[in-house]
């Protein structure tokens, strides 16, 4: 069956060409189709399954898929779509109006704005040196000295642990201090995991384009405030990955049907009908109203869980046509017919879902 690969979605009333930069089996002509005002940014795609790919393999397409993202970039705003994201070709238009409303109000929200990391690295072995000469452990080590290992393994594991405790607390204050100091340069700040114990902090930052320099002066201030001792380096300009990235996904006909039944609806539904259901059943089960039973909890969250699935459905039919009240079929042919579209914030925050209840 023949696909196409999304890249992002910009906001243009013309269609345009970016060259054969595309990830396939080969270099593919990347290339935008239009709809009332919204590009979606694709090319052919004839490769395997990325699930069936090699580690080798699945970077190289990753570092093709943000190459592109990144030549989109140096023309336009591109709201980008989460590496891996393959449609049919008669749904790309489908896409653009179902995400209508999601992906303008989306790109409007970046719009002029770039994503600026900032990671910052200290001298482990050297940060750990220093907490060992402090003077409780200092006190610890000659007390353990000359005595059997297996007769201080208590108190060793006990050192380790403070030590521990002391390194994430100096971290913790380190970059409590880093970000307090860029946050006013920038309108917006995503943490990301830090990936060692050498790591201090690693944040994306959303800031105007136009202030990019204000920014990078900004972080050099900043390294001379710490000195020798911390490390910074900056990665970007880049896309807004960490703070708006799209997820396309198709619904799942059994998780469907298993939704409408626990909210007791029929095969036609409606947003209203929805939140309805779920406010009047979720009252009897909450686990406030229900102390003691071990099984509310959970059977809360399925409540819930269904409800979002739902909505999410009802949202994707109505595209830009967003209404309330207005009725959707559950039928295979209408499921078939369907996105789920959420927009999300990577990293360390909680996902930024397009429909909740």
């Amino acid at each position: 069956m023949a696909q196409k690969y999304v890249y992002g979605i910009i906001l243009t009333d013309e269609e345009s060409s970016f060259g054969p930069i595309g990830l396939g089996n080969g270099s593919k002509e990347v290339y935008t189709i239009v709809h009332q005002g919204l590009g979606c940014v694709i090319s052919d795609y004839d490769g395997r399954e990325f699930r069936d790919m090699a580690k080798e393999e699945l970077i190289s397409c990753l570092m093709s898929h943000q190459a592109v993202i990144e030549r989109v970039m140096e023309r336009f705003t591109i709201l980008p779509l989460k590496f891996g994201t393959l449609i049919e070709n008669r749904q790309v238009r489908r896409l653009l109006e179902q995400g209508y409303t999601q992906f303008s109000d989306a790109l409007h929200q970046i719009q002029d704005k770039v994503e600026v990391e900032v990671a910052a690295t200290w001298d482990i072995h050297k940060v750990l040196q220093e907490i060992g000469n402090q003077e409780e452990f200092l006190r610890l080590k000659e007390q353990m000295v000359g005595k059997p290992a297996e007769e201080t393994l208590e108190q060793r594991v006990q050192v380790g642990k403070r030590v521990k405790e002391l390194l994430d607390r100096r971290r913790d204050s380190y970059r409590e201090r880093m970000v307090d100091f860029l946050k006013d340069a920038a309108l917006d700040l995503q943490p990301n995991a830090l990936l060692s114990d050498g790591m201090v902090m690693n944040m994306a930052f959303l800031i105007d384009k136009a202030r990019q320099e204000d920014f990078d002066n900004q972080v050099k201030e900043l390294d001379k405030v710490f000195g020798d001792e911390i490390n910074f380096r900056i990665i970007g300009p880049l896309p807004p990955y960490s703070f708006s990235t799209v997820e396309v996904m198709r619904p799942n006909p059994n998780k469907l049907e298993e939704a409408r039944r626990l909210l007791g609806l029929g095969e036609v539904i409606s947003e209203a009908e929805v939140k309805g259901a779920y406010r009047r059943l979720g009252s009897k089960v909450h686990p406030d109203r229900n102390p003691g039973d071990e099984q509310a909890e959970e059977r809360f969250a399925k409540l819930r869980e269904a409800c979002t699935l739902l909505l999410a459905y009802c949202r994707g039919r109505a595209g830009r046509r967003h209404s309330k009240k207005e009725r959707y079929l559950l039928t295979p042919q209408a499921i078939d017919d369907t996105f789920l579209i959420t927009i999300k914030r990577s990293g360390l925050r909680e996902d930024q879902e397009t429909a909740g209840c």
